[in-house]
């Protein structure tokens, strides 16, 4: 059985190259929390991250605890994935399918590894920011959770979360792992990023073309539409070579937070494909 040892690193590749490829204006510092419309964007995207992999509240309280008694499938440094919990997110992952996956044991493999992957790196992420001692507070999490609801209108958020058969105090948990995560990006790998002089001259010449080309009826332009403010661009620059690090980085994290995976019990959720 051929168990990923990490998760796929391509993937989280591609959810932070939306991240990182959208950015808005009204940026004004590196504190670990997004302003103006980067919050909103950083929001979109991890809403995206967590629907594939949130907890379903499917099992009662006693229930619940007597699973995840049983031991942890997945571990990397102080973060472990308990059996109960394992199963609680492919349950909601199997019924995200637009067909029943379990009438192929090759596909339903597929499933359980893929979602193997996805939590061994979501681990790794998560260990290195409590590592860090990274969190995020009470006013930061109310904060994201209004600016969420302003998509949904009336009770559409509750229907929502309805027919994902999701809680909202699991949906909540969800955000705000999510939002550890976009905190620990934004202070271990944006602010790392050193910009040097030319890479600002690059950027203004970049946005001196755009400008031009937008504007063929105008023979000089406007100093004004140039006009970026010194912090703002330092961390737009900023999050751009963190796209291109990100791979390594997060490299570097799977070494320090190595991904244990408990084969045995993982053999239990996966179909004997000799049976089909």
């Amino acid at each position: 059985m051929n168990i990923p040892a990490y998760g796929s690193q391509w993937k989280w590749e591609c959810k932070m190259s939306d991240i990182f490829s959208n950015i808005g204006h009204g940026i004004t510092e590196i504190n670990g929390s997004p302003r103006g419309g980067l919050r909103s964007l950083f929001l979109c995207v991890l809403w995206c991250m967590a629907a594939g992999v949130i907890i379903a509240t499917g099992l009662g309280c006693k229930e619940q605890k007597n699973v995840e008694e049983k031991g942890c499938i997945i571990k990397a440094g102080t973060v472990e994935i308990s059996q109960g919990d394992f199963a609680r997110e492919l349950e909601v992952k199997q019924a995200n399918y637009p067909y029943e996956v379990n009438d192929s044991p090759d596909e339903y493999n597929a499933m359980v590894l893929d979602l193997v992957s996805d939590l061994s790196d979501e681990a790794v992420l998560l260990a290195a920011a409590a590592d860090k001692g990274i969190d995020v507070t009470a006013e930061e999490l109310e904060s994201a959770v209004d600016d969420f609801k302003k998509d949904y209108p009336e009770d559409s958020f509750d229907r929502m979360l309805l027919e994902r058969a999701i809680s909202y105090p699991v949906w909540e948990k969800g955000l705000k792992k999510d939002l550890v995560i976009q905190k620990l990006i934004m202070q271990d790998l944006v602010a790392s990023q050193q910009i040097h002089a030319e890479d600002m001259i690059a950027f203004y010449d970049r946005l001196a073309g755009r400008n031009k080309s937008t504007d063929d009826d105008n023979s000089t332009m406007d100093d004004n539409s140039t006009m970026v403010d010194e912090n703002d661009l330092v961390l737009k620059l900023r999050i751009e070579k963190s796209q291109d690090a990100y791979g390594e980085w997060i490299q570097g994290l799977q070494a320090s937070y190595p991904v244990h995976i408990d084969k045995l019990m993982l053999s239990t959720f996966l179909m004997d494909t000799e049976k089909k």
